[in-house]
C-alpha cells in the first residue's frame, strides 16, 4: 500500500545526516519543512528505523520532533502504526484561512504604524518582483514571492504574538498550497489587488490598507468555496 511505502534515501548520505547539536530541532525542522513542501504525502507512515538511518540520530529526539509535528496538525499519531502524514481537506483550509485573514488584516493595520523605512522598503521590492512574476510562466517562483510579500507584512507588524501564530497557521495553508495547487484567481489579478493594498500600506494608510486587503481576501475565499464545492 502507497501508506506504507517510505521515501528512499540513501543511508548515511551527508547532506541528510544531522550535526549532534540541537538534534531535536534540527530534525523537527527538516520533518516539519518536507511535510509543508509535500515531499512526504498523506497517509504515508514515517519509519523510525528508515529516518533514524538517514539523519543519522536515535529514535529519541526523532519520537520527541513526531510529537511537536502532531501538535501542529501535521502527523497524526496512530496505535500500532505510529506517525502517519496528516491529511488536510480543503474544509481545512477555509478554516486556517479564516484565521489567516484575521491575523493579516491585523498584521497590515500593525504595519502601518510601526514598520521601519527597511520594513517598507523590503515589502515594496518584493512586490515590485511579484510584478515581474505575474507576467511571466513561473508559476511556482510566482506563488513563492506571494508568500514572501504577505509574510513580509506580517514580520513588519512589530508584534511578535501575531507573527508568531501566523507562522503556524500559514504553514496548513501552504501545504496545502502545494498539494492541491494555488488556490486563488489570475496572476494580473492578484497583482492588481495586491497592488491596492501595497500602495496604501506604503504611505502609512491604514484604514484604506486594511480595506484593500480585506477585499482580497474576498476574493480568494471566492475561490476557496468553489474548490468546496466542487470536491463535495
Amino acid at each position: 500500500m502507497e501508506c506504507e511505502t517510505p521515501i528512499v534515501v540513501p543511508v548515511g548520505k551527508p547532506d541528510n545526516l544531522i550535526p549532534r547539536q540541537s538534534l531535536q530541532s534540527s530534525v523537527l525542522e527538516r520533518l516539519r519543512q518536507e511535510i509543508v513542501e509535500g515531499v512526504w504525502k498523506p497517509g504515508v507512515r514515517l519509519q523510525e528505523r528508515i529516518l533514524c538511518e538517514r539523519f543519522g540520530i536515535s529514535r529519541s529526539p526523532l519520537r520527541e520532533a513526531f510529537h511537536v509535528l502532531a501538535s501542529e496538525g501535521l502527523l497524526d499519531l496512530m496505535p500500532n502504526r505510529g506517525a502517519v502524514v496528516s491529511a488536510p481537506t480543503l474544509k481545512d483550509a477555509l478554516d486556517h484561512f479564516v484565521l489567516e485573514r484575521a491575523l493579516e488584516c491585523l498584521a497590515i493595520g500593525l504595519a502601518c504604524e510601526h514598520a521601519s523605512t527597511k520594513d517598507l522598503a523590503h515589502i515594496e521590492a518584493l512586490h515590485k518582483t511579484y510584478q515581474k512574476l505575474a507576467t511571466g510562466k513561473d508559476r511556482s517562483a510566482f506563488v513563492r514571492c506571494n508568500n514572501e510579500v504577505h509574510q513580509a507584512i506580517v514580520d513588519a507588524s512589530g508584534n511578535e504574538a501575531l507573527v508568531a501564530s501566523h507562522l503556524i497557521n500559514s504553514r496548513q495553508l501552504i501545504r496545502i498550497q502545494n498539494l492541491r495547487g494555488f488556490v486563488e484567481h489570475s496572476a494580473q489579478e492578484s497583482w492588481r489587488e495586491h497592488d491596492a493594498f501595497i500602495k496604501p500600506l506604503l504611505a502609512r494608510q491604514k484604514t484604506k490598507a486594511v480595506a484593500e486587503l480585506n477585499r482580497h481576501f474576498n476574493t480568494v475565499e471566492h475561490h476557496l468555496h468553489a474548490r468546496l464545492h466542487s470536491a463535495s
